[in-house]
């Protein structure tokens, strides 16, 4: 795995003023001449582009990759594939989008798009049957150029119709897939656009004759045949031959196609990789046209994660593209990716197991430790914490109260935090932050503590918080939990578990930045001074006076001293 600095030059000269022993205070001891880095990128990232549907998405995907004033823009059937696989190499080749419309009318998100990219001309793919001329007409709107049809009597010959506008002079490498599914051809399409070349269709059994006819005219010294058997057959293999050479990339099933795809045609030292679901095309299809800017290949991803375990670290690329929403790729996708190229990762989700009270962790593998947050009060610069943790790429579990997560800061912050599920976890803090042993407390009023710690008030101080904690954060609280002020007892911990929070988490090391006479260079210190044992937990807060100060020295120091910080479940996932 490729390392990079830890940190910038600015964030080291004011991390050295506070580690503590830098001039002249109380120290920790000498550290390392060199720092010694855990594996993992810290360069990586995952980056989800998604919308509220299919049109959503590819517009979020255009606004990614696309500025405003390109070429051209292709438009295609959001809701049918068949002529629209061959619309991506097309696409990237003329530095253009895919975008999608509804067969009679286009799409707001769409329309959208347009006025922001304000292409040249636009391209519709496919004929009347799934893009009718009411659309043609309203494209028109949004372009001072063209709005021209790309069409065949089917898709072999769409495909056909969209290669020979796009490659008038032919093709070194021209990618076949069967027209008769979407998922090879689109795995293709990514290998098509960083080779130049274009996409065309294949009937099961046989080429159809439009399609020889197109692949003479391209001339390629090679055809690269994707799917297996099954999607083409030998048959058609062989017609395929009598015009190039041909080399035929498949696997067991679509997922493992498009890695054999990733693997025969690109190389680490990727920009970018684009994630999509294998079970639905549009996505995948907006993706292809990024891959003049990722160069690498469009992954598929099953409902857990990908199929292939090391792809990734193959391809070594600093950024992966997750395309649609949790729907379509759950949260489990994001962390494994996470999981393979990161430093840390968000950890497994745990459910159910005996109670357990943990302040360290052990059976913990390496030097790793948990630098934890909770978020039961004051919330200023909190936004910033999430924002660092985030650029430095810090695996963190949050513990809000809820009635501070559903402020309008706190929506902000939680909202921040449930855009990166790979890095972060969430754990429930209750709804008042009462004392549930001697009653009392509360933030940021204590009137809703006033009351009896009875049996049912304690369960439902955390089974109220869940629903609004999992709403703002898009993750499963359960089964952490970590009580106000550290306090519990064992008929405490049974309520908890009771209501599905049998982990309680409390702290090896407390930092005291709730106080504000709390320095920075005292919160770094009773963070790393001692150095903390393997797996211990560290308390500190959102909304601390000087957390934001001290945190790029604690993440320096801890880093330069071999740790990893991560999240309390990959702690106890080993």
């Amino acid at each position: 795995m490729r390392i990079r600095p830890l940190l910038s030059t600015l964030v080291c000269a004011l991390a050295l003023a506070l580690v503590p022993g830098a001039g002249g205070a109380a120290g920790t001891g000498p550290l390392p001449q060199a720092p010694i880095l855990q594996d993992g990128d810290l360069d990586f990232s995952v980056h989800r582009l998604s919308g509220a549907d299919r049109y959503g998405t590819a517009t979020d995907v255009a606004s990614q990759f696309f500025a405003p004033g390109v070429p051209v823009v292709y438009v295609a059937n959001g809701t049918s594939f068949a002529d629209a696989l061959g619309a991506g190499p097309a696409a990237a080749l003329q530095s253009g989008p895919v975008l999608f419309t509804k067969s009679d009318s286009l799409p707001a998100v769409t329309r959208s798009a347009l006025t922001r990219l304000r292409p040249g001309r636009i391209v519709v793919v496919g004929g009347t049957a799934v893009v009718d001329g009411t659309v043609l007409a309203t494209l028109r709107d949004y372009t001072s150029g063209s709005v021209t049809r790309l069409a065949g009597e089917d898709r072999f010959g769409t495909a056909v119709s969209v290669s020979r506008a796009a490659f008038p002079s032919g093709a070194d490498v021209v990618y076949v897939a069967t027209g008769r599914n979407w998922p090879d051809a689109l795995s293709a399409g990514a290998a098509a656009v960083v080779q130049g070349g274009p996409v065309l269709l294949s009937d099961t059994t046989h080429v159809p004759a439009a399609v020889l006819t197109e692949l003479e005219r391209l001339d390629p010294s090679r055809i690269m045949l994707v799917g297996g058997t099954s999607a083409v057959s030998d048959a058609a293999a062989a017609q395929l031959r009598t015009i190039a050479t041909t080399e035929r990339l498949s696997g067991t099933d679509r997922y493992r196609t498009a890695l054999s795809v990733s693997q025969r045609v690109f190389g680490p030292d990727r920009p970018g990789v684009t994630i999509t679901t294998g079970r639905s095309f549009p996505d995948a299809l907006a993706g292809v046209p990024a891959t003049r800017t990722t160069r690498g290949p469009v992954l598929l991803a099953s409902a857990t994660g990908l199929v292939g375990s090391g792809e990734l670290d193959r391809l070594t690329p600093t950024t992966a593209y997750l395309l649609g929403g949790t729907s379509a790729l759950p949260v489990d996708v994001a962390r494994a990716v996470q999981r393979e190229r990161g430093v840390c990762w968000a950890g497994p989700t745990l459910l159910g197991g005996p109670q357990e009270v943990l302040s360290t962790v052990g059976g913990v593998s390496g030097r790793k430790m948990a630098f934890t947050l909770d978020m039961g009060g004051r919330l200023d610069g909190a936004t910033a914490i999430v924002d660092f943790l985030v650029d430095h790429q810090v695996c963190t579990t949050f513990f809000p109260t809820s009635i501070m997560a559903d402020t309008a800061e706190g929506r902000r912050v939680m909202a921040r935090i449930a855009e990166h599920p790979e890095l972060f976890e969430v754990g429930n803090h209750t709804v008042h932050h009462c004392d549930l042993v001697n009653g009392g407390g509360g933030s940021p009023s204590g009137a809703p503590c006033q009351v009896p710690m009875t049996q049912t008030f304690v369960r439902s101080e955390l089974s109220l918080a869940e629903p609004v904690l999992e709403r703002l954060s898009g993750v499963e609280t359960r089964p952490l939990w970590r009580p106000p002020y550290g306090s519990h007892n064992a008929w405490v911990r049974d309520q908890a578990a009771a209501v599905g929070y049998p982990v309680t988490v409390m702290w090896a090391r407390d930092t005291i930045d709730w106080d504000p006479d709390t320095t920075a260079s005292q919160i770094v210190a009773r963070t790393t001074s001692p150095l903390p044992p393997t797996g211990a937990i560290v308390l500190a807060h959102l909304g601390g006076y000087r957390t934001g100060e001290a945190l790029p020295t604690i993440v320096r120091v801890l880093r330069d001293n071999g740790y990893t910080m991560t999240t309390v479940s990959d702690l106890r996932d080993g």
